[in-house]
C-alpha cells in the first residue's frame, strides 16, 4: 500500500513542481490530463533529486488542484479583470504553462540556474521600459563562451526561462544588461534589401519551376540535396514543410520536434511528390542525425565524406562513436554519380546563431573543408525568422526589411566564411494546420538555390568529363 505523507508543500517545492511540469517533454506527455502515472512517476523522481518527496499519487493530486484553481480563478479574471489574480501567487507560473503569456518559472536547486539568477532583478524591475520585447539570444563574452541575453519591459510579465536562452539550458556563463536604446528587432529599411514577391502568382511559378527542373546530367534524375545542422534547427521540419507545400496541406511525413538529443537517429533519403497522387519531384531531400557540441554525441563528422561520395545507404543507423566504413552493412563501396550529394545545405536556427557554441562552429568548419574538398556546393538555410524578430513574427514580407535579421545572415556568413547570398531564411510548418502563402514562398525560394547550386556541381562535372575526353 501506498505511504501518503500529507505535509504541506513548500514555496520552493511549488516552484520546482512547476517548473517540471513546464518542461516541454512532460507537458506534451501529460497533455493537458492528470491519469499519466509514468509521467508522474518521473516527477516524482526529479523532485526527489532535489531534495523534495513527493509520490506520483500526490504530485497528480497537486496538479489536479492547482488546474482547478487556475481555472476559477481565469474564470474570476474575465468577470473582475486583473485586480483578482492578486490572492493567488501561481497564476503566472500556470499561465506559462496552461495559457498563452510567456512568463519565467523559477527553480530551485540549480535545476535552472539562468532563471533563478534572472528572475529576482525582474521582480525588483531592474530593467527599464523599453519598446518592446524579445526573446532573441545574443553572444554575451568575447571568449565565444556560450551565453544569454534578454530584452524585457517594464511591466510584471517576465520571458519564458527557455526563451531566453533559446531552448538551450546548457550554458556556461550568463549575464544581465540594461536595455537603454530601442532594440534593432524593431528596426524597418525602407527599402528591401532583397526584392521578392509574395502573391500567389509567384508561388505557382516557383513551383512550376521546380517541377520542370531536370538535373545537367542525363544520368542523375534527381538531385540530392544533403540537410545538416544542430540538433533541433529544423532539419526535419524543413523536409516536412517542403513536402507540404506540394502536398496542398501540412503533412509530417519525418520525425520532427523539439528535444535535448537528435530525434533523427537514420540516415533518410525523402522524395517529394507533386500532390497525393502526383510523381515524384526532381529533388531528394537527405535528413542526417542532428551536429551535437560534445564529442562523441550526435552526428560523427567523420561521416559526413561517406554521406557526400555516396557510400551510406538509405536507413543507415548513425553510431556517433563509430563512423560507416567499409565493411558495414549496406556500404556502397563504388557509388554512382546519382547516389552523391549535389548540394549540401546547413540548416541553422535563426535564434542560436550569435550563441553558437565554439566546439559546434568548429564542427560545422570542419564539414565544410570536407565539402569544399570534395567540389559540393553549400549554401546556408535560416530558421526559426520569426521568432528572432518582432517585425518578421508580425508580417513575414519584412523579411528583407529587418536589420536585425540581416545582422544575423551577417554572422552566420562569418562563422561559416560564406557569401552572405549563400543563406536564406525560411519559415518552417511546425504548428500551423494550414498553409501560408508567405511561408510558401519563402520555402519554394530556398529549394530553388538549391536546384541553382546543383547545377554548378553538374556543371563541374561535365568539365571534368570533358577534359578527360579531350586527354583520350
Amino acid at each position: 500500500m501506498e505511504v501518503v505523507s500529507w505535509i504541506p508543500w513548500s514555496n520552493s517545492e511549488v516552484q520546482t513542481f512547476l517548473c517540471l511540469v513546464g518542461q516541454e517533454r512532460i507537458h506534451r506527455d501529460l497533455d493537458g490530463a492528470t491519469r499519466n502515472e509514468k509521467t508522474f512517476r518521473e516527477i516524482s523522481q526529479l523532485l526527489a533529486a532535489h531534495g523534495y518527496q513527493r509520490t506520483s499519487r500526490q504530485c497528480r493530486d497537486k496538479l489536479k488542484k492547482m488546474k482547478s484553481d487556475y481555472r476559477t480563478i481565469k474564470e474570476n479574471r474575465k468577470r473582475s479583470g486583473p485586480n483578482s489574480l492578486k490572492h493567488w501567487k501561481w497564476f503566472e507560473q500556470m499561465d506559462a504553462i496552461y495559457g498563452k503569456r510567456p512568463v519565467s518559472i523559477k527553480m530551485e536547486s540549480g535545476l535552472d540556474s539562468t532563471t533563478a539568477v534572472l528572475d529576482p532583478m525582474m521582480d525588483n524591475k531592474c530593467f527599464p521600459s523599453c519598446d518592446g520585447f524579445s526573446t532573441t539570444s545574443h553572444k554575451m563574452a568575447d571568449s565565444g563562451a556560450a551565453g544569454c541575453g534578454v530584452l524585457v519591459n517594464g511591466s510584471d510579465s517576465k520571458p519564458a526561462a527557455a526563451a531566453m536562452h533559446a531552448n538551450d539550458l546548457n550554458l556556461t556563463q550568463c549575464e544581465v544588461y540594461q536595455v537603454v536604446v530601442t532594440p534593432k528587432e524593431t528596426t524597418k529599411i525602407e527599402n528591401p534589401w532583397r526584392t521578392l514577391t509574395w502573391n500567389p502568382e509567384k508561388r505557382t511559378e516557383l513551383m512550376d519551376t521546380i517541377k520542370a527542373y531536370k538535373p545537367t546530367v542525363s544520368s542523375v534524375p534527381q538531385t540530392r540535396v544533403l540537410l545538416i545542422g544542430p540538433v533541433g534547427a529544423g532539419k526535419s521540419s524543413f523536409f516536412n514543410s517542403i513536402n507540404s507545400v506540394f502536398r496542398g496541406h501540412v503533412t509530417s511525413q519525418a520525425i520532427a520536434g523539439s528535444s535535448s538529443t537528435s530525434l533523427t537517429t537514420q540516415f533518410r533519403t525523402y522524395s517529394v511528390k507533386a500532390g497525393r497522387e502526383g510523381k515524384p519531384l526532381p529533388i531528394i531531400l537527405c535528413d542526417t542525425m542532428g551536429l551535437e557540441e560534445s564529442k562523441g554525441a550526435g552526428l560523427d563528422v567523420d561521416d559526413i565524406s561517406s554521406i557526400l561520395e555516396g557510400h551510406m545507404p538509405n536507413r543507415y543507423q548513425f553510431n556517433p562513436s563509430e563512423p560507416l566504413h567499409p565493411d558495414t552493412s549496406g556500404y556502397r563501396k563504388s557509388p554512382d554519380l546519382k547516389e552523391k550529394i549535389h548540394c549540401l545545405s546547413y540548416i541553422l536556427d535563426a535564434t542560436k546563431v550569435f550563441v553558437m557554441p565554439e566546439k559546434l562552429a568548429e564542427k560545422l568548419k570542419a564539414i565544410r573543408q570536407k565539402a569544399n574538398l570534395l567540389g559540393v556546393p553549400q549554401l546556408v538555410v535560416l530558421t526559426k525568422v520569426d521568432d528572432s524578430c518582432p517585425l518578421v513574427k508580425e508580417n513575414l514580407t519584412n523579411i528583407y526589411r529587418s536589420v536585425y535579421i540581416k545582422e544575423i545572415m551577417q554572422e552566420a556568413s562569418t562563422k561559416l566564411g560564406m557569401p552572405l547570398s549563400c543563406i536564406v531564411p525560411v519559415r518552417n510548418y511546425v504548428e500551423e494546420l494550414d498553409l501560408d502563402l508567405n511561408s510558401d514562398v519563402l520555402l519554394l525560394s530556398a529549394v530553388i538555390q538549391m536546384l541553382r547550386f546543383a547545377d554548378n556541381y553538374f556543371d563541374e562535372i561535365s568539365d571534368q568529363l570533358g577534359n578527360l575526353q579531350n586527354k583520350e
